[in-house]
């Protein structure tokens, strides 16, 4: 069932004249993709078979690896919701993608509201001040297909309930032998170290190495600022992973994977928490309902989270400022 899809994607991105036709040209598979509950239940066997995926530490998204090559990368984001469903909340700062390419779609859930920003300008470096223009905000609903160009800035807002999208990355050139080297395993795994030597010996250009350096920016009462280099979500327990990647496959109608769950019990390998996993398996046997955790440092963190007022106020000082 994955194979399928992989397939068609690889055949688009190798047959498209550039990498934006690519995405273009998958927008059908991509919805194809989100209308197939079969995907996902293939994406979630293959991840809870996976050496080590039941001992992850926490994201706010649950991210689930599907496919990752020299053309494109395929990931599952799976948002869990904040405690209080409130849906006014950012899930991180206003961001872009440099050279990277997005195509998103909805796959399962209500969805969420985003945003999406022309290029950040540059104002005042002394106080990392910005200027952004609005290009759009609309819901992200199911089946939508929504495309984030190179250097558009967008923003995800919390949904009201647990949401799965399928996102698609590609860089915008086209493919080379760079873009194999990185996918080499060992460069996987150490890819900050190997940034912080090729920053130091000049070769990030060479090597087409994404350096973070005003990718990210937030609201204030007198406009938009720019964070230089990017500080990601601390990491939360795995006593937190656990529960939302089980409330992911019990609300997708996934509750007959629990016997591939169970192999890992029995197979001897080290597991960070069996007991909660126990646990876990005979609540989703059970048909009690799992709820997912977002973790301490996962929201209600500065500059990272904000509500959409505050995003109209910054906009509305900006108005003001340059009338």
């Amino acid at each position: 069932m994955m194979k399928r899809y992989i397939d068609s994607l690889k055949q688009v991105f190798t047959s498209a004249p550039n990498k934006h036709e690519a995405n273009y040209r998958s927008q059908a598979v991509l919805e194809d993709m989100s209308n197939d509950p079969a995907f996902l239940t293939s994406i979630l066997e293959k991840h809870v078979q996976t050496a080590g995926s039941l001992n992850t530490k926490h994201y706010p998204v649950v991210g689930i690896d599907i496919e990752l090559n020299h053309l494109f990368g395929l990931v599952a984001n799976c948002w869990i919701p904040l405690p209080d469903r409130k849906t006014d909340v950012s899930t991180k700062a206003i961001h872009h993608h440099g050279d990277m390419l997005l195509s998103t779609v909805t796959a399962f859930g209500p969805g969420y509201e985003h945003w999406t920003f022309k290029q950040p300008v540059a104002v005042d470096p002394t106080t990392e001040s910005y200027s952004l223009s609005v290009i759009d905000h609309a819901p992200h609903p199911l089946h939508h297909v929504a495309f984030v160009d190179s250097y558009v800035a967008h923003l995800p807002f919390y949904p009201p309930g647990m949401t799965i999208t399928y996102a698609l990355w590609s860089n915008k050139f086209q493919s080379s032998w760079k873009d194999r080297l990185k996918r080499v395993p060992i460069l996987q795994k150490n890819s900050a170290r190997l940034k912080e030597v090729a920053a130091k010996a000049g070769m990030t250009r060479h090597l087409d190495l994404k350096v973070v350096e005003y990718f990210d920016f937030y609201p204030t009462p007198e406009g938009f600022r720019g964070i230089r280099e990017r500080k990601e979500f601390e990491r939360g327990p795995n006593t937190d992973y656990l529960p939302s990647l089980f409330q992911v496959i019990q609300e997708t109608g996934n509750e007959q994977l629990a016997p591939l769950l169970k192999q890992h019990l029995n197979s001897g390998r080290p597991l960070e928490n069996p007991d909660l996993l126990r646990d876990l398996i005979q609540r989703l046997e059970s048909g009690q309902i799992i709820e997912g955790k977002l973790s301490s440092t996962h929201y209600g963190i500065e500059r990272a989270n904000f509500t959409k007022q505050e995003l109209e106020v910054a906009l509305a000082a900006q108005s003001n400022s340059s009338s």
